[in-house]
């Protein structure tokens, strides 16, 4: 075809490679990678899990922030704070 790079050149075969080689298409690749990021995702949702319920802060903070969605262990707004009670 005019597009494409040709065929395969010739490449030794008894180089080992880590990572496959030449021209490489492991089998499962689809799955195997999904599989990698669903455990990703479920690693990164427990860290998150815990890292929020040993949050704490002992002064109430002068402006919204983030975590304030998630964590639990925040004290009562600071009059005259931004977002505060007024």
């Amino acid at each position: 075809g005019a597009m494409g790079g040709g065929a395969q050149h010739h490449f030794p075969k008894d180089v080992w490679s880590p990572t496959g080689g030449w021209w490489a298409d492991p089998k499962n690749w689809k799955r195997n990678t999904g599989l990698a990021f669903a455990g990703v995702a479920c690693l990164t949702a427990y860290v998150w899990s815990v890292s929020a319920s040993m949050e704490n802060r002992w002064a109430a903070p002068s402006r919204p922030v983030p975590s304030q969605m998630w964590s639990k262990n925040f004290p009562p707004p600071r009059e005259g704070a931004i977002g505060g009670s007024r």
